[in-house]
């Protein structure tokens, strides 16, 4: 065997390798994950925090209006 036949054999294992790669990490991929939780609650959940955040500032901003000093 010459060199070049060694190189050649070198050469068609490493495509075959990396096809083979390329073909599980695709594979891989296409698996969903499973949140804990769903787009909907998340969202829900958001805004229910915002809101209350949104209530508080609000309850603070009358009381700063009215001249009260408790914060």
């Amino acid at each position: 065997m010459n060199i070049n036949s060694i190189f050649l054999l070198l050469l068609v294992i490493a495509a075959y390798l990396n096809l083979y790669l390329t073909f599980n990490r695709t594979k891989k991929q296409k698996r969903k994950t499973i949140l804990p939780i769903s787009s909907k609650q998340w969202r829900d959940k958001e805004e229910d925090e915002n809101f209350k955040s949104w209530l508080s500032n609000r309850e603070r901003l009358k009381g700063k209006r009215k001249g009260d000093i408790n914060h």
